[in-house]
């Protein structure tokens, strides 16, 4: 039976070599005992736009609506 022998990274960290196939948890580790903090945000497509805000998509998605009736 074979072992994983861990390896020293750029880091300074070790990590296990099968990490490299699909990514370990060393810089997520890292970040979050440096303070860095992950932020999810909501994006709202409308035609070929996106918002952030969904006041403002649906007021987007009114002005498109508006456009092709008069088209129409």
């Amino acid at each position: 039976m074979s072992q994983v022998q861990p390896r020293q990274g750029a880091t300074g960290l070790t990590s296990e070599s099968w990490e490299n196939e699909g990514g370990g948890l060393v810089a997520e580790t890292l970040a979050g005992s440096l303070g860095v903090l992950r932020h999810l945000t909501e994006t709202y497509s409308v035609g070929g736009f996106q918002y952030t805000n969904l006041t403002d998509a649906i007021a987007q998605a009114r002005r498109m609506t508006k456009l092709e009736r008069e088209v129409l």
